[in-house]
């Protein structure tokens, strides 16, 4: 009969371990430590020193975070101060190792694997589409499911602002033309996500539109042309929340001939044709802004099929030249020297850079002006022969809040 074992007894001690695993096992404490270590000593050093880095701030640079569309917050300068940690903080985080990869792999999980967008101001529609939702994130419930209330004080704010500029410049013999360009969702609706439903009564930019024309304020109407366009070709991107060239063709052709009949076949016989270059499929592609925002540059692309940037490369090809040297970011000055031509001033915003090739081949001289306030200094210093006031349906209400002095 075999004896029990006694529950008690100790295992047998194992031999020593060699004389080289302590020396391996302390190499391995110091690698780890290093490696654990050097991010968090070599990062701020570098980045000190380095592009984005506080000798970089002193020069005036300062890195861009693409994926954000913003400017990396900028190094702190050296103080005992409460707010130095913070300060610290953000500029340190927006620099970290790896950062673009980490946030790209978070939206694609988030857009791929859950469906949901990884920032509120995108939303995702059907078949690939992407809408813009405004700066504050409430275009699409205050200009087309009418959640968020819009006045008809705010509406009447805006249609006596703009008429105040049209008297304004009616007495000075000036021609003064307003160009709402639609937002996204009320052109190509049918690609918002099956939820979304429109407000059953007339949206803020139907309501303006109307209040417009009881005060007589000439304006351009775009909504139509470029529905009727679409059914021909794409006219917004759907990657980016502008319109694509050939969507500010329709537009361009509109405002132009409204701008023609406000100076007269005399003063403006002639309205530049449009250019419009070959598409090569596979060659021509696009990924715009809101693929940028989404962190999905390399995953959301599609056909450019009238490629502004073909137009853009080919300066030549154009008499409109840019003359201002580019010193002022919210000034454009082109000038064209065919004999006779008008002058002009257009108020605009980013949906006006299509047409900034395609407008400048009629005018002696224009100055695009990035703002929505009239400045009479500038009327009076361009003597224009017509004012162009060009604005996203997002931002209708803006006239209102910056008003003419």
């Amino acid at each position: 009969m075999t004896a029990r074992a006694d529950p008690l007894t100790l295992p047998p001690v194992p031999p020593p371990a060699p004389a080289t695993h302590p020396m391996r096992d302390r190499a391995l404490v110091v690698l780890f430590v290093v490696l654990i270590a050097l991010p968090g000593v070599l990062l701020p050093a570098l980045a000190w020193v380095g592009v984005g880095g506080p000798l970089m701030n002193r020069l005036g640079a300062q890195p861009t975070l693409e994926l954000e569309n913003r400017r990396a917050a900028p190094w702190p300068a050296l103080a005992a101060t409460r707010a130095f940690p913070a300060a610290f903080d953000r500029a340190f985080s927006d620099r970290f190792f790896g950062r673009s990869a980490l946030v790209v792999a978070h939206h694609a999980a988030l857009v791929d694997v859950f469906g949901v967008s990884p920032t509120s101001t995108v939303m995702l529609g059907r078949d690939g589409w992407l809408f813009f939702l405004g700066e504050d994130g409430n275009s699409l419930d205050r200009h087309y499911r009418a959640t968020l209330a819009v006045t008809a004080a705010d509406i009447d704010a805006t249609a006596r602002e703009l008429a105040r500029r049209t008297a304004f410049l009616t007495a000075r013999g000036i021609a003064y033309i307003v160009m709402i360009v639609p937002d996204k969702f009320t052109i190509y609706p049918e690609h918002l996500p099956p939820w979304v439903t429109r407000t059953a009564g007339p949206t803020p930019l139907e309501r303006l539109v109307a209040a417009l024309r009881a005060r007589d304020v000439p304006f351009v109407d775009l909504r139509a042309p470029l529905i009727a366009a679409k059914g021909r070709e794409r006219v917004y991107f759907q990657t980016d929340s502008h319109w694509n060239l050939a969507g500010a063709t329709v537009g361009y052709d509109a405002l132009m001939r409204a701008t023609q009949q406000a100076l007269g076949a005399a003063r403006l016989p002639d309205i530049a044709a449009a250019p419009r270059p070959p598409y090569v499929a596979g060659v021509d592609v696009y990924s715009g802004d809101l693929a940028r925002a989404v962190g999905l540059l390399w995953h959301l692309r599609e056909p450019d099929y009238v490629s502004l940037g073909k137009v853009l490369g080919d300066p030549a090809s154009r008499c409109g030249k840019r003359i201002d040297g580019g010193a002022d970011e919210g000034f454009e000055i082109y000038a064209c020297d065919r004999a006779g031509l008008p002058r002009a001033v257009m108020l605009r915003d980013s949906m006006a850079i299509p047409l900034i090739p395609l407008l400048s081949e009629n005018f002696s001289r224009i100055v695009y002006v990035s703002a929505r306030r009239l400045d009479p200094a500038l009327v009076a210093r361009e003597k224009p022969d017509i004012v162009i006031d060009e604005m996203v349906e997002r931002s209708l209400l803006a006239p209102a809040a910056l008003p003419m002095p």
